[in-house]
């Protein structure tokens, strides 16, 4: 690395330890942290020490601090082991994020994070007992440095990217598909950053990537949990809302009819009295997962959202009111299927109003009171429903 490079290679990594702190103190500061966010707070301290670690190396390279076999040593070990960290952290947070249920338990986690731990460890002992396996005399780092370097990290970013894209296509994911697709996207992104830093070595590219796609990730998720229920992964209302005016833009455009379809559970309240909210929870989510592979199964454009309770609301854009139909049959059996499937000791069913609308607000709120009345009189017919 030329002199002149160095002072901005040291620039971009001071900006980017500045933008990951803001990030870092807005996520300490947040009420009741989850898991995910614990474990993207790590990455966030792994991500500031890798910045940190890098300014070290690139004053070495720069010839600002004497590059001896210490100096060198410590800069490329710390760098391994952060990169280690880094990965293994994304591994876990995918995970989590995409509701993999043996992730949630710490001893799993940390048998993930073995690998990178192992790796840590077998660096340590290399470059404090056998140096030379590492360094060579002029202070350059030797092939099995990179192949430790580089191999675990590896492992974990291709672990990541299939594990996300075969969650991607499955029936059951349709409505998070585009979220599962990003996650596998972005270590690829990272890794060809990291290969565009070798290229370019006066050119922080890594850094870049690494704060670009982590802001993204960031801002992400703060858009979830403004838009995603939590406790289904579906939209919420307000989700609901942005989606009504949205299409509300673009009715005159759009050649299909849309439906408003009211989902509401028979007998919820029973379920949380006689078997225990946690149950009732169980339930709701289960009717979240036959909302969505019915709708994966049906040929029609959907939106899925949980409306309050146990009521959610599907739109559907479609040419035949027969796909409607089918739609509210397959929801009726997937939730027969899943309940049954899952040995609970209720029956689950739902009764489902649905109405068409043109596409502009006001036409969807009256299509949705007449859904509402549908789906009451299904009720009604069914006979008293607490």
């Amino acid at each position: 690395m030329e002199m002149d490079y160095t002072a901005f290679y040291v620039e971009a990594n001071i900006v980017s330890i500045i933008i990951f702190l803001m990030m870092f103190i807005r996520e300490v500061g947040s009420v009741g942290r989850q898991s995910k966010q614990v474990i993207f707070l790590n990455m966030i301290i792994a991500h500031i020490m890798y910045f940190t670690s890098d300014i070290f190396w690139a004053l070495i390279l720069g010839g600002y601090l004497p590059g001896n076999y210490f100096s060198v040593s410590v800069a490329n070990l710390m760098n391994a082991l952060i990169i280690g960290a880094i990965t293994s952290f994304w591994f876990v947070y995918v995970e989590i994020s995409q509701g993999e249920e043996y992730i949630k338990k710490f001893r799993n986690r940390m048998i993930v994070m073995i690998p990178a731990i192992v790796n840590t460890l077998v660096l340590l002992v290399l470059f404090t007992v056998f140096p030379g396996t590492v360094i060579t005399e002029d202070y350059h780092v030797t092939l099995t440095y990179y192949l430790l370097f580089l191999g675990i990290p590896i492992g974990y970013i291709v672990a990541s990217t299939i594990r996300s894209f075969v969650r991607a296509f499955r029936k059951d994911n349709y409505a998070v598909r585009s979220a599962y697709i990003v996650s596998g996207i972005y270590p690829i992104i990272l890794s060809i950053f990291g290969v565009m830093q070798t290229l370019w070595l006066e050119a922080p590219m890594f850094c870049f990537g690494c704060s670009i796609m982590m802001l993204y990730v960031y801002i992400t998720s703060l858009n979830d949990q403004v838009s995603i229920d939590e406790l289904t992964k579906l939209n919420n209302r307000t989700q609901l809302k942005k989606y009504v005016a949205s299409e509300a833009q673009k009715q005159s455009s759009d050649k299909y009819d849309r439906y408003v379809l009211m989902v509401d559970l028979n007998k919820f309240k029973q379920i949380n009295d006689q078997y225990g909210h946690v149950e009732g929870d169980y339930a709701l989510k289960r009717t979240a997962d036959a909302l969505k592979l019915s709708c994966s199964e049906n040929p029609m454009r959907t939106f899925i959202a949980r409306y309050g309770g146990d009521e959610f609301i599907i739109i559907a854009k479609t040419d035949k009111e027969e796909n409607i139909k089918a739609l509210c049959q397959s929801i009726r059996d997937n939730l027969k299927h899943l309940n049954k499937k899952a040995g609970a000791e209720y029956e689950l069913t739902a009764s489902i109003g649905y109405s068409p609308y043109s596409g502009d607000i006001a036409s969807f709120q009256a299509a949705l009171a007449k859904a509402d009345d549908y789906l009451y009189k299904e009720k009604g017919a069914r006979g008293p429903v607490k």
